[in-house]
């Protein structure tokens, strides 16, 4: 074998190498992010027990096969969450058919002061596809938990604290997948076309 030949084989072994890595990388890398994704919602709920502002069961049935935007917050939350949930009122109030009238779940991370006749006070500010949802600290934290929310209590009052958590909204397609976020301080046209994607679904 001439020397030029034995270039070109070692070459082509190392570009063969190099393309088999990058595959087992990606491969690899899909595995990981498929085993850290959220589970479906329907899958999550069906072993915990939440129950809405009316009292019903949050399960499957409460999101009718709709897409739904999920947040995690607190009703004494003084800008974040009544911001949030004014904004996402207003943009999905406001799309017309043939995009679904999207759910907008707001679950409490303050079960404690937010009782579900609080709640149910609370919410009628907001449009009318919002579902507010409550129980045990202990339930909440596992849905909480399938997206990774953050939250702490800041305060050693017994009834005036704060609490610290993740402010992002989670995008659920009609069947409970998570689709994506929509961050906090999103601006409006951003967010109206990721609803309009997530109908899509």
């Amino acid at each position: 074998m001439t020397l030029i030949n034995k270039k070109k084989t070692l070459i082509s072994t190392i570009i063969v190498s190099f393309v088999i890595i990058l595959i087992a990388t990606f491969m690899f890398a899909e595995h990981l992010s498929r085993q850290n994704s959220p589970k479906n919602i329907s899958d999550v709920i069906k072993n915990i027990n939440l129950v809405d502002q009316n009292g019903s069961q949050f399960n499957k049935k409460s999101l009718n096969e709709k897409p739904s935007l999920l947040f995690f917050g607190f009703t004494h939350c003084p800008e974040i969450c009544p911001t949030t949930l004014t904004q996402l009122s207003s943009v999905t109030e406001n799309l017309k058919p043939p995009i679904n009238l999207t759910n907008i779940i707001f679950v409490t991370l303050d079960p404690k002061r937010d009782t579900q006749d609080h709640l149910k006070d609370y919410i009628q500010y907001f449009n009318k596809n919002v579902i507010a949802i409550t129980g045990k600290i202990n339930e909440i934290k596992s849905l909480a938990d399938n997206w990774n929310v953050f939250f702490e209590t800041i305060g050693s009052s017994k009834d005036n604290y704060n609490l610290n958590h993740t402010a992002s909204v989670f995008m659920l397609d009609r069947k409970g997948v998570f689709r994506g976020t929509i961050a906090w301080g999103e601006n409006e046209e951003s967010i109206i076309k990721k609803i309009i994607n997530l109908n899509k679904y």
